[in-house]
């Protein structure tokens, strides 16, 4: 085992020699007539892995490499490939790949990607049984910093001022002071990963619309907290939080549509010009 390793690590420092040129490959396995080269886990060499870690990579490769090899050697010794029909699923996987790539490439040159507000509005209206909350959400911006941060006044003036709400600021003051923040009032995050920031000894099931600040304290830190909005568990889910997913249904019919126009206009378009002829 110390052998191999050395060897690989040989491997590795000569192949990060970029001065150096290498006119044969270096063989670092067999299984019978099977060879692993080292141009085939050069991939694997990577800047930012220590040698101990690539090593432990490469020699997990060939082991990986070893077990496929036998299992395919066996097979081809034990398995009658012509019940498989090898060539033909071989030949229909060719086909549906290339009509594959060819659709996506007619799609990114005619599909519209600019999906409407109204769009938008329109699906969710229709299908806003589909969008029952499973967990509670809340658009939530906190401040935790030290108690001996300076400016919390301030701080909290900035993010309890029921008029509006300063989010510069708060960003200014935090990225220079907090030790964790979030600020992004108009991002949903679940009540779950809220929670999850306080000690468990703290209690924000208070925290409402109506009494929407909150402000915690320990030994070590102040936790400054402005609820924007909340939803529960089984309300219908706002659309801006379903907003993505509805985008990517509305997108993929349109794929469908479009590739359905593609495929019927290449159809007509044989027919007319008597490439296409049904006897």
């Amino acid at each position: 085992m110390l052998k191999f390793s050395c060897y690989i690590f040989s491997i590795l420092l000569v192949s990060s020699c970029s001065f150096m040129q290498r006119t044969d490959d270096i063989l670092l396995a067999r299984i019978g007539d099977a060879y692993l080269y080292e141009s085939e886990v050069k991939s694997l060499q990577t800047a930012n892995l220590s040698s101990v870690d690539s090593i432990a990579i490469i020699q997990q490769y060939i082991q990986n490499w070893a077990q496929e090899e036998l299992l395919l050697q066996k097979a081809v010794m034990n398995i009658n490939q012509n019940d498989l029909e090898i060539d033909k699923r071989l030949e229909a996987y060719r086909r549906s790949l290339l009509i594959h790539a060819y659709e996506q490439k007619l799609i990114q040159q005619q599909l519209d990607t600019l999906v409407l507000i109204d769009e938008l509005q329109t699906y969710y209206n229709q299908h806003t049984d589909d969008y029952i909350l499973g967990t509670k959400i809340a658009k939530v911006v906190f401040v935790k910093a030290s108690t001996m941060a300076p400016k919390l006044d301030s701080l909290e003036y900035w993010l309890f001022n029921k008029d509006s709400i300063d989010t510069d600021k708060i960003e200014s003051y935090s990225h220079q002071y907090a030790k964790r923040f979030y600020n992004n009032p108009s991002e949903w995050i679940t009540w779950a990963d809220f929670k999850n920031i306080f000690p468990a000894e703290f209690n924000i099931s208070s925290l409402s619309m109506k009494k929407n600040t909150m402000s915690l304290e320990d030994t070590l830190d102040v936790y400054l907290v402005r609820l924007m909005d909340i939803k529960e568990q089984g309300e219908i889910a706002p659309l801006d939080y379903v907003e993505e997913e509805i985008k990517s249904i509305l997108l993929n019919q349109r794929k469908l549509k479009t590739l359905g126009i593609i495929q019927h206009k290449l159809l007509e378009d044989a027919k007319n010009s008597k490439q296409f002829e049904i006897y």
